[in-house]
């Protein structure tokens, strides 16, 4: 059973390490796709037949070969890992370019709110200054004559005026503030979908560093267990298969 798990295990590491390095050298040579994917695919069949046969045959085979197929193979576990970045890096690109558009639309809008805020300040402020000189002006109105009160009533009606149109550019700005925040509750839930993108920018935000480099940390780590995992266990189950070949033999004998 363990021998069965074992296997099993070598060939899905085995085989998603060279899926992924296949479809990422491919991606990096996308003018000859399925030619590349075709010469990366055996290389990477001839890595695993090559690290098996130095186990099985490792005292048969002469020093030129063996040192050959050794440096053969640590060569092809770089390629392997260089694909295995190039496929991981690729698929988080695609991915932060949109995060990164959607996120640019929202703090434009953001922008376009703090705009707003800062008109309505100013107009409640100068609304409240009009109120204020509306409210002097009244007060003076019973100590004066109708002659001299007209161009006091004149201004107040100028100042009710401009409060009226004031009032009416308040309630556009806040209607305009409101449609603002419902498109960016919309581009939110649109970046909600790019969860891997949003993840890695918390954890870039913890630990105080670029996104960019928090990624590549992260795919750095994957590519340096991937396919050396890949190859261990092809070991594995080479030396596992051996030695019950030879208690099989000696049972039999």
């Amino acid at each position: 059973m363990f021998t069965l798990l074992l296997c099993l295990s070598a060939f899905l590491v085995a085989g998603s390490a060279a899926y992924f390095s296949v479809l990422g050298i491919a991606t990096l040579f996308s003018g000859s796709y399925v030619e590349v994917m075709v010469m990366a695919g055996a290389l990477e069949l001839g890595k695993l037949v090559a690290t098996s046969y130095l186990h099985q045959y490792w005292h048969e085979t002469k020093f030129l070969l063996k040192s050959y197929m050794i440096v053969a193979v640590a060569v092809l576990m770089c390629i392997t890992s260089l694909g295995i970045f190039g496929f991981l890096s690729s698929a988080y690109q695609e991915n932060s370019a949109k995060f990164a558009q959607v996120d640019s639309q929202i703090q434009l809008l953001q922008t376009q709110k703090q705009s707003f805020d800062k008109e309505l300040s100013q107009i409640a402020s100068r609304i409240e200054t009009l109120n204020e000189s509306r409210a002097s002006q009244e007060k003076r109105l019973p100590n004066l004559s109708r002659l001299s009160a007209a161009p006091i009533y004149k201004d107040i009606e100028k100042a009710g005026e401009e409060i009226k149109l004031l009032t009416e550019r308040s309630v556009e700005l806040q209607k305009q503030k409101t449609e603002k925040d419902n498109e960016i509750i919309d581009l939110n839930k649109e970046n909600s979908k790019s969860r891997d993108v949003g993840t890695f920018k918390f954890v870039a935000g913890a630990v105080d560093k670029p996104l960019d480099t928090v990624v590549t940390w992260f795919i750095a780590i994957i590519m340096s267990v991937f396919d050396p995992l890949a190859v261990a266990l092809v070991l594995a189950v080479n030396v596992v298969i051996g030695r019950r070949s030879v208690k099989k033999n000696l049972m039999n004998s």
